[in-house]
């Protein structure tokens, strides 16, 4: 009777149970999806949506990558062209002088680790709009860097030849490199959430100054997280030269780039590895939408512009900040929250 009475008076709470239910059918939800993307990229011969899924998963691991500073750490980069521009550069410059593709990738994610330490340097002491301002103006720096420098060839840009393969079989090995690039950094933000690197980030965004006194190495930390995002940024550029074939300064270090990758990650939700998996897929389709309707309408007997694009994302991006500030993943906890509550 006592044992009955106990477990009557302390029933086990409905939210965690149910919680780890909802982990679990996200866990299968994510394998169906990734069986999915594996078999369509096996079969499909349709290039062009499949081309177009390619680069969600580009910026999947871009947002991923910014989000580890930028989501949990609190610190918003609008720097992320620079690594991601790097890492092309130096698979460009590489491949002039022959090195394989093997090489060449890793060592542009290298050079970009190797420019983050110079960039994080000063960057990391200021805070708040300061850190992004300073960031905003070093991609513009880099830019002009790359138009008068010998190496980088200027305003001319770098060739680089596709690998000798048929454009469906191109296509499919850029599909399945990013593929497996995606599911990596997944897991990596992933095992960054739920560690004390993770937690001392949090506490960085919460309250930098609490957090050093509590004995946050939040200097380290800091500059740890702005690495790893320079580092995947540098490995997705790096690739993407050899998808591409030809870049220039003008395209590479495009702050549409940056903008985007944050703009994506915010409406998924930052501070959450799910949060770029919801974002980039939406935003993704969104802009194709766009780029497809927008060209069939008139507004006054004349096209609308293609910038038209950038009031819808800017609408979306306040639309966000008003109602959901934490993003769609953190529209979906409050949900689940008043659900499970008893």
């Amino acid at each position: 009777m006592e044992q009955a009475s106990k477990s009557t008076a302390n029933p086990p709470p409905k939210s965690g149970l149910m919680g780890q239910l909802t982990l679990h059918y996200g866990l299968y939800l994510l394998l169906a999806v990734g069986v999915l993307l594996i078999v369509f990229g096996l079969f499909s011969r349709q290039l062009g949506l499949m081309s177009t899924i390619t680069t969600a998963f580009m910026f999947v691991i871009l947002a991923q990558g910014w989000n580890i500073l930028g989501g949990y750490g609190g610190y918003l980069n609008l720097g992320m062209a620079v690594f991601f521009g790097l890492g092309a550069y130096t698979t460009g410059i590489l491949f002039g002088y022959e090195v394989p593709f093997y090489v060449a990738v890793p060592a542009a994610g290298l050079v970009a680790v190797f420019f983050g330490v110079i960039i994080g340097l000063p960057s990391l002491r200021l805070r708040g709009p300061y850190f992004s301002i300073l960031t905003l103006i070093i991609g513009f720096l880099v830019q002009t860097i790359a138009l008068n420098a010998k190496i980088t060839r200027g305003a001319l840009g770098i060739f680089v030849d596709l690998p000798p393969f048929e454009p469906r079989a191109i296509e499919q090995t850029f599909y399945f490199t990013y593929l497996v690039l995606m599911i990596i950094a997944v897991w990596v933000v992933y095992k960054v959430e739920h560690s004390k690197f993770g937690y001392a980030l949090v506490a960085i965004r919460e309250d930098e100054e609490a957090a050093s006194v509590l004995g946050v190495r939040t200097t380290l930390v800091k500059m740890n997280a702005f690495l790893m995002g320079a580092f995947m940024a540098g490995i997705v550029g790096g690739i993407y030269a050899y998808r591409i074939g030809y870049f220039e300064p003008f395209g590479i270090f495009s702050l549409t780039l940056s903008i985007n990758v944050v703009l994506m990650t915010i409406v998924g939700g930052s501070g959450t590895w799910q949060g770029p998996l919801i974002g980039v897929p939406l935003i993704t389709f969104i802009a194709e939408v766009l780029r497809i309707g927008i060209t069939r309408i008139e507004f006054f007997g004349t096209g609308i512009p293609t910038e038209f694009n950038r009031v819808i994302f800017g609408l979306i991006l306040v639309l966000v900040a008003m109602f959901a500030q934490q993003g769609i993943m953190g529209l979906f906890r409050r949900v689940r929250s008043r659900r499970f509550t008893v």
